[in-house]
C-alpha cells in the first residue's frame, strides 16, 4: 500500500467511522420544526378564519413569539455553556406555558383537529428539545448507530 493510498481511506472505510452528531444541530433543528409548525399552523387557521383571537397572524405578540423561537434554535448553534442553560429554561417555560397555559386560552371548543395535532406535535419537539439540552449540559456524548 503506498502512502498516498494510507492517508486516503476508502469511502467504504469512512462509512464504518462513527461521526458523532452534535448536539446544536440537533437541538437547532427541533426546534426550527416546532416553530415552522406553528407558524404553518398559524397560517393556515388565520388564513382559513378559523382563528382564536390570541393566535391571529396580525396580532405583533404572536410575531414576537416566533422571533423568540427561531432565535433559541440560532442560539442554540452558538454551542456555549451559557447558551446551553439559556435555551434549556427558556424550552422548559415555552413547555410550562404549552401544558398550563395555553389550555386555558384554547378550550376544546376553539379547536380543530389540526389544532389539537400541532399542539401535541409542538409540545412533542419541544420535550425532544428539552432533553437534548439536557444531555448537552450533562456532556453526553451523541453517536449514531449505539
Amino acid at each position: 500500500m503506498d502512502a498516498k493510498a494510507a492517508n486516503n481511506p476508502s469511502s467504504e472505510a469512512r462509512r464504518g467511522q462513527q461521526r458523532p452528531s452534535r448536539y446544536s444541530t440537533q437541538v437547532a433543528g427541533v426546534l426550527v420544526a416546532a416553530f415552522t409548525i406553528s407558524v404553518l399552523y398559524s397560517v393556515i387557521s388565520t388564513l382559513s378564519g378559523v382563528t382564536h383571537e390570541a393566535n391571529n397572524l396580525e396580532d405583533p405578540s404572536l410575531w414576537i413569539f416566533y422571533v423568540v423561537g427561531f432565535g433559541l434554535a440560532a442560539l442554540a448553534r452558538m454551542d456555549r455553556t451559557e447558551s446551553w442553560w439559556m435555551v434549556s429554561v427558556a424550552v422548559l417555560l415555552l413547555l410550562l406555558g404549552g401544558i398550563f397555559l395555553y389550555p386555558a386560552y384554547f378550550v376544546p371548543s376553539t379547536q380543530t383537529a389540526f389544532g389539537w395535532f400541532e399542539n401535541d406535535v409542538y409540545i412533542g419537539l419541544l420535550i425532544l428539545a428539552e432533553y437534548l439540552c439536557i444531555q448537552r449540559l450533562r456532556n453526553v456524548t451523541l453517536t449514531p448507530g449505539r
